[in-house]
């Protein structure tokens, strides 16, 4: 009796020890450094014996990662917890530390590299900026800041299309084709050129001579639409009184009209093949492109035509 009581005792003795043998045992550690936006088992533990149970157990998701560059404490206790009522945690024996501190590892972005970014976005462009002195002054970043690692792309967009008279450009940071962080750079966007200038009081109407223009260099930033050479100044027409000092721009001067108020003019009206002409008489000055009021001389009435040419209108029917 006593003889098989013992072999019991024996056989018990050797499952339960085959058992243990086979056991996953996990080791937790005191510190991670991670870099996916999730923490796995596999990241904090130490995972024993090799094989598929391990791996399994190590692409077990525990939490969310910390922002980059950031840390935070998991308790072992509640790693324990939660997993407990996994299937594939029955037969763990856990060791280690009581708590891990997780570190994401991330990818610090400089306020000097953020000023770089813009200046060199700015210099890439000068070749379709007019030839000018192009100084980006007064420059304000944010803080420096941490991206996640994989590799970084980014695209710049100014606050105005034409880059000049920017006041600030905003950088998309993307991270492996993931945006993930957007900030702006402030400051002021200075490009001095020589420009046609009223060298005289200008009146309206008036044809604009060579003596009346001189070129003066400015901050074209604050300018509309400027003209940087006098011969394409010179002969246009001033559609308003323009000061002396003031630049010559889109805005005050035009190409003297082609057509002026009271001319004999051709009208041809045109339907497809079918064209037709007659005379009329201007109502009023026209450039070509304008729509101006013409005087039909055989019909008497006014007609909306477009100037194609001096002395010429055109109006389809």
């Amino acid at each position: 009796m006593k003889k098989t009581l013992f072999i019991h005792a024996l056989v018990l003795s050797l499952l339960f020890l085959g058992s243990q043998a086979f056991a996953i045992r996990v080791e937790l550690h005191e510190k991670a450094l991670v870099s996916a936006p999730f923490v796995h088992l596999g990241d904090i533990a130490s995972i024993t014996p090799e094989g598929s149970e391990e791996e399994t157990l190590a692409a077990e998701r525990i939490t969310a990662s910390p922002n980059p560059g950031k840390s935070r404490t998991i308790k072992a206790s509640s790693i324990i917890e939660m997993m407990r009522y996994d299937k594939n945690t029955a037969d763990i024996t856990w060791s280690g530390t009581k708590s891990i501190e997780v570190t994401r590892k991330g990818q610090v972005i400089t306020k000097e590299r953020m000023k770089r970014i813009v200046a060199e976005f700015i210099g890439r462009r000068l070749q379709s900026l007019p030839d000018a002195e192009i100084r980006f002054t007064s420059v304000r970043t944010p803080g420096n800041i941490i991206l996640p690692t994989g590799k970084i792309t980014y695209t710049v967009r100014p606050s105005k299309p034409t880059i000049i008279g920017s006041s600030s450009f905003n950088i998309l940071f993307a991270v492996d084709g993931r945006t993930v962080k957007n900030c702006t750079v402030r400051g002021k966007l200075e490009a001095l050129a020589s420009v046609a200038t009223a060298a005289v009081n200008v009146r309206r109407g008036s044809i604009i001579t060579p003596d009346q223009v001189e070129m003066i260099r400015q901050d074209i930033s604050k300018l509309d639409a400027p003209y940087f050479s006098m011969d394409r100044v010179v002969g246009m027409q001033a559609k308003r009184t323009i000061r002396a000092g003031k630049p010559l721009d889109t805005m005050n001067v035009a190409p003297p009209p082609v057509i002026k108020k009271g001319e004999p003019v051709e009208i041809i009206a045109s339907r497809g093949p079918l064209r037709i002409s007659t005379k009329g008489i201007a109502t009023m000055d026209g450039r070509p492109g304008d729509f101006i009021r013409v005087k039909n001389i055989s019909s008497s009435k006014l007609v909306y035509c477009k100037v194609d040419a001096p002395g010429v209108v055109s109006v389809e029917f």
